[in-house]
């Protein structure tokens, strides 16, 4: 009997892991963190306990203020093709169950550059270029898993690439063959509450 598998991405105590519904693999599914990009500095401090009443959910980073041009080296243009920044944010709501990070392009239909679930919601930051322990990259809509350096096309003006930090209340599964749109859709209706950030790019003046 044919068995579609699920991505489950769960919490197990404090701690983000991805659980497939099946055995049966067709390398469609998301590989496990890479300990050579995991990271829990320079910003992943422990929190002591859930948002207290009247605490803002929000993200920040050092590599740009919101709102702000994006720096090349988060971008196509730099050597190598782009990193993923360094985030920071504040304690998310209380009953969150892990957070996750989807990064689009506002200006080109909403194209997803970057996905990460399984954030343990005890972690507040992520450094530049990692992903914290535990936690995966989805596909981009690329097809493609990782960070996918914004890089508009020439002569298409300027870019708003929006970061969003998602609070999830409850344990997200996908199909283990969803694309980065449909991924990125799941996880944005499932969030209780975002934190989001915006950066600009703006393309060169050749058509």
């Amino acid at each position: 009997m044919h068995c579609r598998r699920l991505l489950a991405l769960a919490i197990a105590g404090l701690v983000g892991s991805v659980v497939m519904a099946c055995s049966e693999s067709d390398g469609r599914s998301l590989p496990p963190a890479d300990p050579a990009k995991t990271t829990t500095t320079p910003s992943a401090p422990v929190l002591q306990s859930s948002a207290d009443e009247g605490d803002v959910f929000a993200i920040t980073s050092t590599a740009f203020a919101d709102g702000g041009v994006l720096p090349d080296e988060l971008t196509c243009r730099a050597a190598g093709g782009g990193v993923s920044p360094e985030l920071s944010w504040t304690r998310p709501p209380a009953g969150a169950v892990a957070l996750a990070l989807v990064v689009r392009d506002r200006n080109a239909g909403g194209f997803v550059h970057w996905i990460v679930t399984g954030i343990d919601p005890l972690v507040e930051g992520i450094g530049e270029g990692g992903v914290p322990e535990g936690a995966v990259e989805g596909p981009n809509t690329s097809g493609t898993l990782g960070w996918s350096s914004p890089c508009p096309p020439p002569g298409s003006g300027t870019h708003t690439y929006e970061i969003a930090l998602l609070a999830l209340p409850s344990i997200v599964a996908a199909a283990d063959d969803a694309t980065g749109d449909e991924l990125a859709g799941l996880l944005e209706a499932t969030a209780s509450e975002r934190a989001v950030l915006t950066g600009t790019v703006t393309a060169s003046d050749a058509p």
